[in-house]
């Protein structure tokens, strides 16, 4: 499963999204995100949703939240 970190129109929430256990998380440029013809590629789009300003997570931390998440999910024990 290919899953896009980016805000977009249908994008689904982080925190709402099940991802597969067989998932690659793709980020994009840290100011531009990811391409249409990217987005255009991938399975889903997932989004963290973001409380007041700045409007965005840098990429780096996007990156670190989304992969904290997926791990959240198939924690073990």
């Amino acid at each position: 499963q290919l899953v896009g970190l980016e805000q977009t129109a249908d994008a689904v929430s982080l925190f709402e999204f099940a991802f597969q256990r067989r998932t690659a998380l793709v980020v994009g440029n840290e100011r531009l995100g990811l391409t249409e013809e990217e987005l255009r590629l991938v399975d889903d789009v997932v989004e963290i949703p973001v409380y007041g300003l700045p409007y965005s997570y840098n990429v780096a931390t996007a990156t670190a939240m989304a992969l904290y998440e997926y791990c959240r999910q198939f924690r073990s024990g």
